[in-house]
């Protein structure tokens, strides 16, 4: 048995796969690949402000930082000092802010 490589599956292969054979004149046999059109991707007005929004967030912030690195020395030292009343305003703030939210 010998496989030519004309049969119908591989003719069905070649257009399912986009390529045309044509023989020109000589016997030469070219592949040519008919086009395709191209995809697309569209992002939305809401899915870019999204994206701008997460890459300020993940940008460091210097003076969190130092205002973190400040209290950690503190902590260390044992000079950090909080009021009970600085602490009670903090919640009473958050929980009045989240309320009306």
């Amino acid at each position: 048995m010998q496989i030519s490589g004309h049969g119908k599956v591989d003719h069905l292969a070649k257009l399912l796969l986009g390529v045309q054979e044509t023989e020109s004149s000589g016997g030469r046999q070219t592949a040519a690949r008919t086009q395709v059109g191209k995809d697309e991707v569209q992002i939305s007005a809401q899915a870019k402000e999204l994206q701008r929004i997460r890459e300020l967030a993940d940008q460091p912030d210097s003076e969190r930082t130092e205002h973190v690195e400040r209290i950690k020395r503190a902590l260390d030292s044992g000079t950090y000092d909080v009021s009970g009343r600085a602490v009670g305003d903090a919640l009473m703030k958050q929980v009045l802010t989240d309320a009306i939210l």
